[in-house]
């Protein structure tokens, strides 16, 4: 039997909080998200791992805006139920000292609704990022903003799925599933 996990087992070690995971499904929606943005990936979420202490050590997490709206999730069981690939985006060494605020910040916002209206409205031009509700790449992008990360000179707006490696705060990406 071929393991599903092998790639993401490869790299979990180096993943830290505040990296990103870009999704590329092979849903209907993720195929349409796709098309009206002109990407290879629709949707976007943050590492998060817990202190290397305790039964959590070795456990890497994600933290997405889903439909049910902000959850935190095994990255691992997730990826079992995902069909696609995903690719992940290391933080630049510079931002070292931003990754715990970025998990502080992202999980503060476990629960925040879905933003099923900036979802739609992004299809039709760009939406202004906003913290009452959270579609996926504004999610991340709004954490690393509230960090200190300059995302505010790649872009104004909430930014698709696609645009988030056009900015100069990741090392080189891996795919890793």
């Amino acid at each position: 039997m071929i393991d599903r996990l092998a790639k993401y087992n490869r790299f979990k070690a180096q993943m830290k909080s505040g990296d990103c995971l870009l999704w590329q499904s092979r849903s209907i929606i993720g195929w349409l998200i796709r098309k009206f943005t002109s990407a290879k990936v629709n949707h976007a979420g943050l590492v998060i791992r817990p202190p290397e202490y305790g039964h959590f050590k070795d456990r890497r997490f994600t933290v997405e805006a889903l439909e049910q709206g902000i959850q935190l999730r095994l990255l691992s069981e997730r990826l079992r139920e995902f069909k696609g690939r995903v690719w992940w985006y290391p933080l630049r060494d510079e931002y070292e000292e931003c990754r715990d605020k970025i998990a502080e910040w992202a999980l503060e916002q476990e629960g925040t609704p879905y933003d099923y209206h900036s979802l739609f409205a992004n299809i039709a031009g760009r939406v202004s990022a906003d913290t009452k509700r959270f579609f996926c790449s504004e999610f991340c992008f709004m954490g690393w903003k509230e960090a200190g990360i300059p995302v505010f000179r790649c872009i104004k707006q909430a930014p698709r799925p696609g645009d988030i490696p056009k900015f100069r705060i990741f090392k080189t990406p891996i795919l890793i599933f």
